[in-house]
């Protein structure tokens, strides 16, 4: 169980840098919740895109969310 989640939350940091998105200057500013970031990881484990995500997080367009990504819209919402 804490292998899937730690896969997560590196699957969710990783998308976040991805997009250009600093999770701890959010939390910081207020703009995201510790329990938010919580359930982004929680809903990414529900994902069974991780091969592909994987593959984009090392390929992929920097600032680019895919849309089979279950948090896209969080992520969209925090992009500076």
């Amino acid at each position: 169980m804490f292998n899937k989640l730690e896969l997560h939350a590196d699957l969710v940091n990783g998308m976040a840098n991805k997009a250009d998105v600093d999770l701890g200057n959010e939390i910081m500013s207020g703009k995201l919740s510790p329990s938010a970031l919580r359930g982004a990881v929680l809903l990414c484990t529900h994902c069974t895109h991780v091969g592909e995500c994987q593959g984009h997080l090392r390929d992929g367009a920097q600032g680019d969310v895919p849309g089979f990504c279950l948090n896209k819209q969080m992520f969209e919402a925090l992009k500076p």
